[in-house]
C-alpha cells in the first residue's frame, strides 16, 4: 500500500514550473431530490493565482448558465500569505466567502461558503485511506497518455454531510461521496479525452476508474481503486464502457475492474443529473450524476465524468451520429 505520507507532500511548489497546480475536489449530492454539486479549487503558487469554487446543478438544466448555482473564479489572486506556511488549499478563506479547512488529516474537512445568495457547510469523512492514482500501473502505456495533467494525484472515499442554503430554502445533505487531491505541473489541453467515474455504496463498499483515450470508446484503465469488505486496494486493469448516448453525452456506462488483490468488480451506471461544464477556457466535459448497480447495490451514488481538451471537445461535438452511435 502506498505510503500515506506521500499523500501529504502537497504544499511546495516544485521548481519554477508556472503551471504548477495544487487542486482538491469535494462531490456533494442529494440524489432524492436530483441535486448534483462540488466545491472544487486549483491553487497556482508560481502563479500567484487561484481558481474555482462550488456549484449546484438539477434537471432544470444542463449548462452552468443554467445551473442552481455556479461559482467558478477565474485568475484571482492568492490568500495573503505564504503558501504552506500562513494557507494552504486545506486551511484557507477567500474574500468571496469559501473557507476550506482540514480538521484531522486525510480524515475530516469542513467547506464552507457564503455568497449571493448560496450558503453551504459540509463536512467531508473519510471512510478508507486515499488511494494514490497510478502507482501499480506507472509502466504501462496507457498511463503515459496523461501527460502532464498531474505529478501526484489521489481520491479517497468517504461520505459528506451539512446543508447548503439557496435564496434562503435550505437542503441537509448527506451522502456518499468521494474526494480527491493532486499536485503538480497540469496543462489540460493537452490532456488525453477520457472518463473518470466512481461510486461509493456504503461505508464499506465503492470503486473508481480513470480510464483516458477515448478514441476507441472503450477505454483502459490507468488507475483506480476497488473498496470492499472495508478494505481498499488499487486497480490494475480494467475498463470504461460508453453503452448508451443521447447525441454525444454518455448516459449508461459500463465499468470493469480488477485490483491488485486479485477482485473484480462490475458496475453498470446510468445518468440521473447530467451536466456539461468548462471549467475552464482549455477543457470541456460532461459531469453528470450517477446511479450505479455493483455488488448487490442498486442505484449506489456516484458520477461519471467525460472529459476533453477543447479542441477535441469541440471536434467531439461536431462528429455527428455517425461518430456518437460508435462503441
Amino acid at each position: 500500500m502506498t505510503d500515506l505520507s506521500t499523500v501529504l507532500d502537497h504544499f511546495a511548489p516544485l521548481g519554477e514550473d508556472l503551471t504548477w497546480t495544487e487542486s482538491s475536489w469535494f462531490s456533494w449530492a442529494i440524489p432524492e431530490r436530483d441535486v448534483a454539486g462540488l466545491v472544487w479549487t486549483h491553487f497556482r503558487p508560481n502563479q500567484a493565482s487561484f481558481c474555482g469554487g462550488p456549484a449546484m446543478w438539477d434537471t432544470s438544466g444542463q449548462h452552468v448558465w443554467e445551473f442552481r448555482y455556479f461559482d467558478f473564479q477565474l485568475m484571482r489572486p492568492l490568500p495573503e500569505g505564504r503558501w504552506g506556511v500562513d494557507y494552504d488549499k486545506y486551511a484557507y478563506r477567500t474574500p468571496w466567502g469559501l473557507d476550506v479547512r482540514m480538521e484531522e488529516p486525510l480524515r475530516r474537512y469542513r467547506i464552507r461558503y457564503d455568497r449571493a445568495g448560496f450558503r453551504l457547510d459540509l463536512t467531508f469523512t473519510a471512510i478508507a485511506p486515499p488511494n494514490v492514482m497510478g502507482q501499480g500501473m506507472q509502466d504501462k502505456p496507457p498511463m503515459q497518455q496523461l501527460g502532464r495533467a498531474f505529478k501526484l494525484h489521489f481520491e479517497q472515499p468517504g461520505r459528506i454531510a451539512g446543508w447548503v442554503e439557496l435564496d434562503g430554502e435550505r437542503l441537509d445533505v448527506d451522502c456518499f461521496s468521494i474526494r480527491d487531491g493532486g499536485h503538480g505541473p497540469r496543462s489540460m489541453e493537452r490532456a488525453a479525452p477520457g472518463g473518470y467515474a466512481w461510486s461509493t455504496a456504503d461505508d464499506r463498499t465503492g470503486w473508481h476508474i480513470l480510464a483516458p483515450d477515448m478514441k476507441s470508446r472503450v477505454a483502459p484503465a490507468v488507475g483506480g481503486y476497488i473498496l470492499r469488505d472495508g478494505v481498499i486496494a488499487e486497480v490494475v486493469s480494467g475498463h470504461r464502457r460508453v453503452l448508451e448516448r443521447d447525441g454525444p453525452r454518455p448516459t449508461r456506462v459500463e465499468v470493469h475492474l480488477q485490483d491488485n488483490l486479485g477482485r473484480e468488480l462490475t458496475a453498470l451506471g446510468r445518468e440521473q443529473v447530467p451536466a456539461k461544464f468548462m471549467l475552464f477556457p482549455d477543457r470541456g466535459q460532461w459531469w453528470t450524476l450517477y446511479q450505479w448497480d455493483y455488488d448487490g447495490f442498486t442505484d449506489a451514488i456516484g458520477e461519471d465524468q467525460e472529459y476533453y481538451g477543447i479542441h477535441a471537445f469541440r471536434d467531439w461535438h461536431r462528429a455527428g451520429p455517425a461518430a456518437w452511435d460508435k462503441e
